[in-house]
Formats: C-alpha cells, structure tokens, sequence
C-alpha cells in the first residue's frame, strides 16, 4: 500500500508515466560513483528512463532562470550531497539523470522535501548544460632523454588460467621474511590471488589462493607467529549490489609455504579494502576496513584485535563511519601524536576525503581533506606521500570514474593535495587524464625529486565511440622543478588499467612500473610491465 501511494505520489508529481529501471551491468569496479541528483542516501546507477516528456532545451527559459525554480531545485537536489554541476553531463543527458535522482528520492522512504516538478528540473540542468562534453585534446608529448620504457607480457590468460581475469591490485611485497619481494595480484573477477616475480618472468608465477571476488591484499604477520600472512578484502560479487557477501579474509602463513584460509569479518557489503595497523598501542594488529557496500550497504568499521597470544586471533567489530563508498583507508600517524590516524576516500555521492584522526580508545575525529563538490566526480584513488619532502604527508588522488554513465570526462585527472598543517588541504591539478583509476609517485628518472606515473581504465563500451587512438592511457609526469611538472606518454589507446605498481622489479636501481588490466588481448596483458631504461640522472648528460 504504501509503495502505491508513493508510486501515485510521483506520477501526480511529475505528470508522467514512470516506466520500470533496470541495472546497467557494465558498472563493476570497487570504486564506482553512481551519480545521484535527487536524494536517497546513496549514489545512483544506469537505469531505462521515464517514458514522459524530454525537454530539449537549448537556451535558458525564463522558468529555467528564474530564481524561485533555482532555489527549489538546489533545496531538492542538494539535500543529501553537493548540488550537481550541470556542466557534468551532455544535455541530452539530464532527462535520465534527473529521472534517477527523481526515483531514487521516492524509493528512500523520505517525505520530508518538496521536489519541483520534474519537467522543470529536467529544464534547469539541460539549459545550463552544453550540448555536447569537449573531448580532452591530448597534448604533444615530448619525449625524455633520461628515460625509456619497455613493455613486456608478465602474465595473460595463458599463465592466470583466465580468458577474462580482472586484475584489481597489484603489490610489490615480500611473502616471506628473509626472502625477496614479488607481484602479488587479486583477480576481482575470477578470484585469483597469486604472485609473480617480474624479472624472471611468466614461469614464476604461482597461486596463493582462490577466493570469491578479491580486490586488495595486504602483508603481515597477523597472529604473531613468525609466518607472513595475507591480508584480503574480498567484494563478494563482480557486479555492484547491495547484499551481505563481502568479506575480510586472512591467509594464514604456514612453515610449508601453503596458506590457511580464515574469515575475519563476514556478511557485510562488498569489502574494498583493508588495511593492517595498532591503532591501539598494545602491541598486536588491528585492521581498518573500508566496506564499500554499493546504494544501502556500506561502512568504514575497524576490527579491534582481542588476541592475548601469538598463534591466535580474535576481533571485535567497531562501527567508525556508517556511509557506504569507501574505497581507500591508508593508515599513518598524521598528526604526529604518536597514534595512528587513517585517511578515508568515499566516492558515491560523498566524493570526499578525509582524515579520522585517533584521539585514544578507538575515537576518532573526522577532518576534511577534499571535497569534490559535484557527485559525478569520480573518485577512484588516494597515495599518501610526503610530495613535496617537507616532512609531512600529502595525498595523490585521482577521479576518473566513467563507469557510471560512460562519458568521457573532461574534468577527469591527478591531483596532489598538500597538507598544510589545516583542513582542507592545498589542491594542486598535475593532469588532465580522463578515466585515470591509479596514479603513484617516485624518483622515476633518478633526479632525486618525486615524479608521478598514472594509468587509465575506461570501459570496453566507449572504445569504439568516445576513445581515440591518440588517448593516453599511461603516462609518467616528469617533475622538471619544483610543481611544476613536464607530460610523457607510455601507452596510448584504450587503456584498461585499473592497478598498477612503481619499484625496482630487476634491483638495477630504477623504478619500473607494473599494470594490471582488465582486459588480455595481443595489444594489453593482463599484468604487465614497464622496463625502466634510464640513459642519465639529473647530472649526467
């Protein structure tokens, strides 16, 4: 009875006939925003639109700028998250996005604003839209004396045992103590978790573990034993939704070199990440979980570690955030108290970062870093990193998040966000990157200061229509003083590229930089990596 009412609420609303959604499939990845204009708590999905009116509007109506309609729809659509940018999206585009956002409000049980008239707010973001999003003109790249790259194949279907493996993370750790550093990737899609040693090349590669749907990996010794362990958030599904599948998962090292599989944390959201530290002080590892969850599901919870010896583990659960889209909680002190602090990037309809600062007992306090403003900002990733070596850390980030609805972005790239000692941090835009989903910084020409490398992934439904073959799709920004920053591309073409990795792979003192894809055809390996082939340094010639 009440979904009736509601349902006859909003056609008496809107004036139309509202016909059923549908899921768009193609939105998968961990990160994903799904822009929401109206309000319902979380973000919003591709969906068939209403079958009422479409204004095409052109130019602005005298409704359209009138500031009464204005006022109504920034009360309505800016409720629950930033008033979206009517720049964001093509005007063609508005009718459905507006028709989400108009759905999405009926369905989250609030009765509590007065939505306009949906043909007017259609009208309001269409007229202030352009009618087409410019396409990015890549810029020409010069090409570097110092550095060279080459790719090489690491690992294809052949040797992951997948025609279609979607490598979710890549991390250059050591998987045993004493013992040298491998590539341990998680295969999101099929559930690989394994590892690889990058100069001996694909015979090396082994299987660690087969889970469900593993996003991310971390190293460590959690129960005390002298054993590396790994870490694992793992999604639950492929595809977003709301369910209760998501999991944290601990693979117990062994004297034999095998891992035991424990569950740590069950029947969440889909889990996007974990991260091992002792927020506490005792001695022991706790671990901090971002769930990202997808429209209803979600949190950032930390599990306490109650274990009061070596070999064995027990955790309480914390609720420190209830909103869903967390995507990264990198850990370190920030403030220098002494305690460890996490860093939280929230895409969704959030598409805020900010620092939870420990203030003792498991409190924290929350402080804004970033906020991106518009919901169809695209949050994809965070690096904390002391930037610009003044001895505090700063964040890298990126938003390139296209799939939602499959535009390519113009607004889409790298930033570093200097910490100032305040809240918010200094916004410093590096690049211009549409669909860039990872970017990490190094002394990539042995100059002594930071560089930054970052890669793209854009959804297969674009390659044939927006993406162009002069795309970037890897690229090395060379700091050539301080801030200021000099664009090489490695790749070009449709990148796929949702993971990568900056280290030594081959210990010949150079950074070499990995990727992992989702896609493995002759032109993209599933992991694949760039061989470092530096000439000079910042004093040679």
């Amino acid at each position: 009875m009440e979904m009736a009412i509601r349902r006859r609420l909003r056609i008496e609303l809107l004036g139309i006939d509202c016909d059923p959604w549908r899921l768009c499939l193609a939105a998968f990845l961990p990160g994903i925003l799904f822009s929401a204009v109206g309000c319902s708590g979380s973000g919003t999905e591709s969906r068939e639109s209403s079958s009422g009116p479409r204004p095409s509007a052109v130019g602005k109506s005298a409704k359209a700028e009138s500031p009464e309609l204005t006022a109504q729809v920034e009360a309505f659509c800016g409720a629950c998250h930033g008033v979206p940018n009517p720049q964001s999206f093509p005007r063609s585009a508005w009718h459905e996005e507006v028709n989400k956002g108009f759905n999405f409000y009926f369905e989250s049980g609030r009765s509590d604003l007065k939505p306009p008239p949906m043909v007017d707010v259609v009208n309001w973001f269409s007229s202030r839209a352009p009618k087409e999003l410019p396409i990015p003109v890549q810029p020409d790249l010069p090409t570097s004396p110092k550095v060279s790259f080459r790719l090489t194949r690491l690992a294809s279907a052949d040797n992951l045992g997948q025609s279609n493996a979607a490598v979710a993370s890549l991390a250059w750790r050591p998987l045993a103590k004493g013992k040298s550093e491998e590539l341990v990737y998680c295969d999101m899609r099929m559930g690989g978790v394994g590892a690889i040693q990058p100069a001996v090349g694909p015979s090396s590669l082994r299987k660690l573990a087969q889970l469900e749907n593993p996003c991310h990996a971390e190293i460590c010794d959690l129960d005390q034993d002298g054993f590396t362990d790994l870490i694992v958030a793992d999604l639950g599904t492929f595809l977003p939704q709301d369910h209760a599948k998501g999991r944290v998962l601990w693979l117990r090292g062994t004297s034999a070199g095998e891992y035991e599989h424990h569950v740590l944390l069950a029947d969440v959201g889909r889990v996007a990440d974990v991260e091992p530290a002792d927020f506490d002080g005792d001695g022991d590892l706790d671990l901090v979980v971002a769930v990202f969850g997808w429209r209803q599901t979600g949190q950032v919870v930390l599990l306490e570690n109650l274990s009061t010896k070596p070999g064995e583990v027990s955790f309480q659960k914390r609720e420190i955030d209830p909103r869903h889209g967390a995507i990264h909680v990198p850990v370190a002190d920030l403030d220098g108290d002494g305690r460890l602090d996490f860093v939280a990037l929230f895409s969704q309809e959030h598409e805020s970062i900010e620092v939870f600062l420990n203030q003792g007992e498991f409190r924290f306090r929350r402080e804004v870093v970033y906020a991106g403003g518009d919901p169809a900002h695209g949050s994809t990733g965070i690096q904390l990193v002391d930037f610009d070596r003044d001895g505090d850390l700063d964040l890298l980030a990126t938003n390139g998040d296209m799939f939602d609805t499959f535009y390519v972005k113009p607004y889409h790239g790298v930033r570093w966000l200097e910490n100032t000692g305040g809240h918010p941090w200094k916004n410093h835009f590096l690049a211009e990157l549409p669909g860039v989903h990872k970017a990490l910084s190094g002394d990539v020409d042995g100059d002594g200061d930071l560089d930054v490398v970052a890669a793209v992934s854009i959804p297969e439904t674009l390659a044939s229509k927006q993406v162009r073959p002069d795309f970037d799709a890897v690229i090395w920004l060379e700091q050539i003083s301080p801030g200021e920053f000099q664009r090489h591309s490695l790749l070009k073409g449709h990148g796929r590229f949702p993971s990568m990795e900056l280290a030594d792979f081959d210990g010949d003192g150079d950074l070499d930089v990995s990727i992992g894809s989702m896609r493995d055809d002759s032109q993209t390996p599933s992991i694949g990596v760039f061989w470092n082939d530096r000439i000079s340094n910042a004093t040679g010639g």
